[in-house]
């Protein structure tokens, strides 16, 4: 069943920019093993960065979960941030009708 990610960094305003470019030098939505992810920038709020990956299956995104390379992916993002950011994470299953 396909699974959906929504991870929410929030960030110093005035570093979203470098933890936006941070995540396309390093390649993370591309190393990360997802079907499909994306970068949403909130209009509202230009400190806080949503990431959206879609994954064939809870398993996918488990294997993504455990990866070595995902905590050297996070300590770029920290320190792109700055040192300041906060995330949460939440995960849904996708049903069709």
């Amino acid at each position: 069943m396909t699974v959906i990610s929504i991870l929410t960094l929030q960030v110093p305003p005035d570093r979203r920019d470098e933890v936006v470019d941070y995540y396309s030098s390093a390649r993370i939505l591309e190393s990360s093993g997802a079907t499909s992810a994306r970068l949403a920038l909130a209009v509202e709020d230009p400190g806080r960065i949503i990431v959206i990956g879609e994954w064939p299956d809870v398993s996918a995104y488990n294997t993504w979960l455990a990866a070595a390379e995902r905590l050297t992916f996070a300590e770029g993002v920290a320190r792109a941030a700055g040192g300041d950011v906060t995330a949460t994470n939440e995960v849904f299953t996708v049903r069709t009708s």
